[in-house]
């Protein structure tokens, strides 16, 4: 089974492509299934420049396109839909995340951290912060941030569990310690992890978890899903065999997704 669980339109304002063409790209690639998972709206004054999300008086209207693509895609050969969202991680603003996810309408909630203490580490226009860094120690806020997320009950899946690794920064030893502690939590939770081809994209090539964090959340019993994590509707299904050949080489013999926030799971 095909699948790709994390998409972006034109609504975050870093990504192109409505609901109708990456539902379009979806069939064109051959996809079982496709995840619509737009960043949610932040907290006024974490996006100044109106670049990481969608502003929030967009959000209903989103949710509306959504739903009706759901429903559009009922021909052979179509992907089945899913209706989701991808919520950031923001300890410091209590009840915002909460807030949006709320309701009933989502297929699937994407958990992810890209800013530590307002920081978004993975912006290429803030790259220069990194300097005056202790590489070390942001992997180790990183992991722990990733844990209390998994442990908030409000996310089905970590997305791109290692993005802090996107510019290559990594630490002097793998840091095993960390990976196993966050496999512990995520797989205590029931939290699943995609498996995504975007970091093959990125500055660090390779695929969003490495192979020793994607061994360790396998041994951890940490179900895992499949994505490309596309922001052009060219990149919808974009390295999913690779994906799949490190699942695999990682011990994994089947995938997740999820529909009304159950997951189903299917054979890799």
């Amino acid at each position: 089974m095909r699948i790709d669980l994390h998409t972006h339109t034109w609504r975050c304002r870093h990504a192109t492509g409505t609901v109708a063409e990456y539902v379009l790209a979806a069939r064109v690639a051959g996809l079982d299934v496709i995840g619509l998972t737009d960043h949610a709206p932040l907290p006024p004054g974490l996006d100044p420049e109106a670049c990481y999300a969608m502003p929030a008086e967009e959000f209903e209207t989103h949710l509306a396109e959504m739903a009706d693509a759901a429903d559009a895609a009922r021909a052979p050969g179509d992907p089945k839909v899913l209706v989701g969202i991808e919520a950031d991680w923001l300890p410091g603003h209590p009840g915002h995340v909460e807030g949006l996810l709320s309701r009933d309408d989502f297929d699937v909630v994407l958990g992810s951290v890209h800013m530590l203490d307002g920081w978004a580490f993975d912006d290429p226009d803030l790259l220069d912060s990194w300097e005056s860094r202790s590489v070390e120690a942001v992997w180790r806020e990183y992991f722990s941030a990733v844990a209390d997320a998994a442990a908030s009950g409000m996310y089905d899946v970590i997305a791109h569990p290692d993005l802090v690794k996107k510019f290559g920064h990594r630490p002097a030893e793998e840091p095993v310690a960390l990976y196993e502690d966050v496999a512990t939590e995520l797989a205590r939770t029931g939290v699943a992890i995609e498996v995504s081809s975007a970091g093959l994209r990125k500055p660090v090539g390779e695929i969003y978890p490495g192979p020793s964090l994607l061994r360790t959340l396998c041994r951890a019993g940490v179900p895992a899903t499949t994505s490309s994590d596309a922001h052009r509707p060219h990149e919808v299904g974009i390295g999913l065999d690779e994906v799949r050949v490190a699942l695999a080489a990682a011990g994994y013999d089947r995938v997740v997704y999820f529909e009304g926030r159950e997951r189903r799971e299917v054979p890799l």
